[in-house]
């Protein structure tokens, strides 16, 4: 490297340790061999290196949305930085804070047929909150590179956080020629909670006093909101329609008012036999569709959402947007309420999820072993406590909100559900074991598991202790649950049956791997902690698990027929 190529590297990094970057995810390239050198003489930074790059991107941002800090990814240049793209979409609608720093090949190699070369300015579009493209060698003042990495820092952890884009044109020569510039001075940036006007929470806490309502939580990472909320509902006399991804189904917190069965509840039709005066949301759409449809079905019915920034009303049903923070918004309006419904509003919720609770227990009694939600409902009450329940898209991540309940048992369940792919499910999650030192469990479907099976030798190579349970259908199984799949042509364009063994593939790549049908074992599975990672196998059918869920709705909907 050239002396201002040596400079503007090592500054950007050091700065942006200093900034409190913690993590970084490599993969192997030429053109980025600037910014490996220069992770490498970070002591501070903890390097992590991948084989491929989309696995590393998810990876990192496993790491972001369990250390809530922003990750550096770090890749070489052409379609290897592309491959960072889903990870850097998921990050942008999860609010997950990823800083994506590409190395590139100067301008004057583009577009002249020179290999491993792309256009990558801007190249995530609108994925990525703000994009920049520099010459390493000709943009080293130091005030300007720390400058450049604070506001890196400043945007990805903003609010909203997100992705962030960097990408650096480097001339050869590629290795350090020169010496590292000495230490940097770094600004400080001093994050806060935006608040609502204390007249503005009175007067909705005036609205809101002594009327038959419901909190709704979705998807949300704020620790301090389950307190939150629960203070709200309490002072209030509300149930509380808790997603599992809300942080409120799990843990040592008042869940006394938390309803778990609310997508069961509402696919019986039951919510809306209720019909409250009002709602207040906090948090992300609902997994459950059944709930977010009843909330958009119900426009009539005064729906007061709390969102700090952005805007994620998609069934257009918000009649009043307080843009603040939601913990201490709901801890403003518990203050301010003059009364309570009267008790009989919350019992009949109640009554209700526990009558749900009963029958989707006796329901599972008379199903054989292995089924889908069996799988999720017996998670509850069969992971250690401080644990990670990490939740693929499709049907796992349902199922959980649906069948896992509540306990007392402190659980953090996370998931992707910024875009809802499935990919990137397992990366995600050992990154998150990684950092987190808790016992992990990564639950993904069959597909899932294939989109991410590099992930396995990763986490072999890197020996993270966590447990993958691939649940195999082998295909596309929440199709079944569509029209389409009455459809001749159903099977090759949507159940797409593979034949993979997981047990053999996990061996393969150097995981322990088991098959398991029985409840029993499984259940003593899933209160292990392992020293190595390790891949559990349970196999169920695809048509029969729709006759699993129809079976479970109808005795819901008979048992609280009367109510």
């Amino acid at each position: 490297m050239t002396d201002t190529t040596t400079a503007f590297t090592v500054t950007l990094v050091r700065a942006l340790e200093r900034l409190g970057i913690r993590h970084a995810c490599i993969t192997p390239g030429s053109r980025s061999t600037p910014l490996a050198l220069a992770v490498a003489g970070t002591p501070g930074i903890t390097d992590w290196v991948h084989l491929d790059e989309r696995s590393s991107a998810f990876f990192a941002l496993g790491i972001a949305r369990t250390t809530r800090r922003p990750v550096l990814v770090i890749t070489t240049s052409g379609t290897a930085a592309a491959e960072l793209h889903p990870a850097i979409v998921e990050a942008r609608y999860g609010r997950v804070p990823l800083i994506a720093v590409t190395a590139d090949r100067p301008f004057d190699l583009r577009e002249v047929g020179a290999p491993q070369t792309i256009d990558q300015q801007g190249l995530f579009g609108s994925a990525a909150l703000w994009s920049h493209d520099i010459e390493a060698t000709v943009d080293a003042d130091p005030s300007r590179v720390v400058s450049l990495a604070a506001r890196l820092v400043s945007l990805a952890g903003g609010d909203p956080c997100g992705p962030v884009h960097l990408n650096v044109r480097y001339r050869e020569p590629l290795v350090p020629v020169a010496d590292a510039p000495g230490p940097v001075a770094v600004p400080e940036i001093v994050r806060g909670r935006r608040v609502a006007d204390p007249a503005e929470i009175a007067s909705i806490g005036g609205r809101l006093a002594g009327r038959q309502g419901v909190l709704v939580v979705g998807a949300q990472d704020d620790p301090l909101l389950p307190a939150a909320a629960a203070g709200f509902a309490g002072a209030a006399g509300w149930p509380v329609v808790a997603d599992a991804l809300s942080g409120l189904r799990a843990g040592r917190h008042d869940r006394s008012r938390v309803i778990a069965a609310a997508d069961p509840l509402a696919w019986t039709g039951w919510l809306d036999r209720m019909n409250p005066a009002v709602v207040v949301r906090c948090g992300a759409v609902p997994t459950s569709k059944p709930v977010w449809q009843w909330l958009e079905g119900h426009r009539q019915v005064e729906q007061v959402f709390i969102e700090p920034s952005g805007w994620r009303d998609p069934t257009a049903s918000a009649t009043t947007v307080v843009q603040a923070d939601p913990a201490s918004t709901l801890a403003g309006l518990a203050a301010a309420l003059t009364g309570a419904v009267p008790d009989s509003w919350l019992e009949r919720w109640r009554h209700a999820d526990r009558l749900a609770s009963e029958a989707i227990d006796a329901a599972l009694d008379a199903t054989p072993f292995p089924n889908e939600p069996a799988v999720a409902r017996s998670m509850a009450s069969a992971l250690p406590d401080d644990s990670t329940l990490w939740v693929g898209s499709s049907m796992p991540v349902r199922d959980v909100d649906a069948f896992f309940g509540s306990t007392g048992t402190p659980v953090q369940i996370m998931a992707n559900r910024g875009a809802n792919g499935i990919d990137g499910t397992v990366s995600s999650g050992l990154g998150s074991a990684a950092v987190s030192g808790a016992p992990t469990t990564i639950l993904a479907g069959d597909l899932a598991t294939l989109h991410d099976l590099t992930a396995l030798a990763t986490a072999a190579r890197l020996t993270i202790p966590a447990t993958v349970v691939v649940v195999h259908n082998d295909g596309g199984g929440i199709f079944h649950f569509l029209p389409q799949a009455d459809h001749p042509e159903f099977e090759r364009y949507f159940g797409t049956a593979h034949g993979v063994d997981f047990v053999a593939a996990g061996r393969a790549l150097g995981v322990d791997a088991e098959a398991i049908d029985d409840p029993v074992r499984f259940r003593q599975a899933m209160g292990e902690h392992p020293s190595r990672p390790r891949l559990l196998q349970v196999r169920t059918d695809r048509v029969e698990n729709v006759a699993v869920h129809r079976r479970i709705r109808e005795a819901v909907a008979a048992a609280v027929a009367d109510l």
